[in-house]
């Protein structure tokens, strides 16, 4: 349930190009934005947190589920599902948080009425019968709405739990960016994230799923497939991802992480709203890969983009279907 924050930069670098051999003086050419899709420098690896913000990498990831049949079932019982909410930035506990849970990314149909966390933000919420994938809508009046997408519990337990779901303070999100020094515009959209592996067996005392390291994130306007290439993305106007530093636990900027670090955390600023748009993750597969340049689709999530809403979401690698 670790997903990122939100926080804004803009790197922007000059070239110069020369302007021929008449001996006039070089022009530099346009500035090149940077929105974080710049290409990794190693291949995909796993890591695992051994204590807080102390991270352990595993070595490489695995992707054996990579474009395989999903494994997803729908509950078979209504399941009741205990949580807590939080904060993101300090883990407090966020007391008389609304929550509304919904099938998929159909936030505007939830399953039930809101429930309201108690005294210790604790709470309960239903999941249907036949649901595979859900989502939490947390709403309070010092936070930013925050959606958390893409989570499933096991279909057949009747009674269950999380440790928590986080939610973005209203502080948190002027905090953040103001760290590196910029400000957040009003009325964007924030998306945000936090990738996994496929797990392995093989894996002493860490077989699940681990956290992905050394891809890169953007948000598209158009669906790729696991057959694309990542020079064909059609990044959303001003999308902008930033990486969080595993060792503090906070986005940094570009020239301090090019990409993912072990904790696998991302987040996208900066985008005007839109009903429909694509989270995408990409990566080099192998160190073959990486030395042959062949950047994968590694996930891809579809939803929207909501002004002044933190989506966040969890990422794992894309199945076939």
């Amino acid at each position: 349930m670790r997903f990122a924050s939100l926080a804004s930069v803009l790197a922007l670098t000059l070239t110069a190009a020369a302007c021929g051999d008449d001996g006039s003086t070089p022009m530099p050419d346009a500035k090149i934005e940077d929105i974080g899709f710049n290409k990794p420098t190693a291949s995909l690896k796993a890591a695992f947190e051994v204590s807080k913000n102390n991270w352990m990498e595993l070595g490489p990831a695995n992707l054996n589920c990579l474009g395989m049949p999903s494994t997803d079932a729908p509950t078979t019982v209504d399941v009741t599902l205990s949580t807590r909410v939080d904060d993101f930035q300090s883990g407090n506990a966020v007391p008389g948080t609304s929550v509304t849970v919904f099938a998929n990314q159909d936030a505007a149909n939830p399953f039930a009425a809101p429930v309201v966390a108690d005294g210790n933000a604790n709470l309960m919420v239903n999941i249907p019968v036949g649901t595979k994938r859900f989502g939490f809508k947390m709403t309070n009046a010092n936070a930013l709405d925050t959606l958390l997408l893409n989570q499933t519990v096991d279909p057949s337990m009747a009674t269950q739990s999380i440790t928590h779901i986080q939610s973005v303070s209203t502080a948190t999100a002027q905090t953040l960016p103001a760290l590196i020094g910029v400000s957040r515009t009003p009325g964007t959209g924030i998306l945000a994230g936090a990738v996994r592996d496929c797990g392995d067996p093989n894996r002493t005392g860490h077989t699940g799923p681990q956290e992905l390291v050394n891809f890169v994130a953007t948000v598209s306007s158009t669906e790729a497939t696991l057959t694309s290439g990542a020079d064909g993305v059609t990044h959303l106007p001003g999308v902008d991802t930033y990486y969080f530093s595993s060792s503090v636990g906070l986005p940094v900027r570009h020239s301090q992480q090019d990409f993912s670090s072990k904790d696998g955390l991302f987040m996208a600023i900066e985008m005007q709203p839109t009903p429909t748009a694509y989270v995408q993750v990409w990566g080099y597969k192998t160190d073959a890969d990486l030395a042959a340049d062949h950047l994968s689709l590694i996930a891809q999530l579809k939803t929207a983009v909501i002004a002044d809403v933190v989506i966040t979401g969890s990422y794992e690698p894309l199945p076939s279907n």
